[in-house]
């Protein structure tokens, strides 16, 4: 059992980190250093395509870029489950045995994985998966409950970054987000309490400061640019 302590001191040292690439270091290192996991590779992950893109590793304290890593989750079934549950789940070797060859998840050499969502605001925007683990692991459901809690958490330190470095204003990454989640403009809306047309205008400034010539081409950039 982790005591609160130390779970809140690893989000402190996230916390201070300057820039957006440090947090996520950061992350990693904490996620190995509260768990008994000895690897940890985080994907963005987006529901427009279902689309798990690699960002960074780490693994034997050295981390390296996995920008050349891309999935349509959708292929990769028990990290899929996973994402919809919001969840963080530890699948067995024994569990292994009964997926078809095309369900092993991301390598087909591992013997078990651990997949921990990433949520900002209760969507999931990134997941870390990690295929190592300290002889004495054992994921029962108040070790998988922390896990997916420092996901939540960390989703959101992370998250604020984002509004920090961001040339969008706060909303108009909010609304930018939301757009990329899969929402509507009357979704949209009803999230946040706001016209219709007040939306457009927020996505017509956001393409604007893009310089994107439409919402998806907005979507793209920001996604390049490491802020989605």
């Amino acid at each position: 059992m982790i005591d609160s302590l130390t779970f809140s001191s690893q989000f402190e040292v996230i916390d201070k980190e300057a820039s957006h690439e440090g947090k996520l270091i950061a992350m990693l290192e904490s996620f190995i250093e509260l768990f008994p996991v000895e690897n940890a590779y985080l994907f963005r992950y987006s529901s427009i395509g279902y689309l798990g893109e690699g960002v960074i590793a780490l693994e034997k304290g050295q981390i390296h870029y996995i920008h050349e890593e891309r999935y349509d989750v959708r292929t990769l079934p028990a990290i899929m489950t996973d994402i919809q549950n919001k969840k963080a789940a530890f699948t067995s070797n024994k569990e292994l045995v009964k997926l078809t060859p095309s369900n092993h998840v991301i390598d087909k050499a591992v013997t078990s994985f651990l997949v921990v969502p990433i949520m900002q605001r209760g969507i999931v925007t990134a997941f870390i998966y990690s295929s190592l683990f300290k002889a004495e692991a054992n994921f029962d459901n108040d070790l998988l409950n922390t896990i997916s809690n420092f996901g939540k958490k960390s989703g959101e330190l992370i998250y604020e970054t984002h509004i920090d470095k961001n040339i969008l204003s706060k909303r108009e990454f909010e609304v930018m987000k939301d757009i990329s989640n899969g929402f509507v403009v009357k979704e949209i809306a009803e999230r946040y309490t706001i016209g219709e047309s007040t939306v457009e205008q927020y996505i017509k400034q956001a393409r604007k400061k893009l310089n994107a010539s439409n919402r998806s081409h907005a979507v793209a950039i920001m996604f390049r640019l490491g802020i989605l």
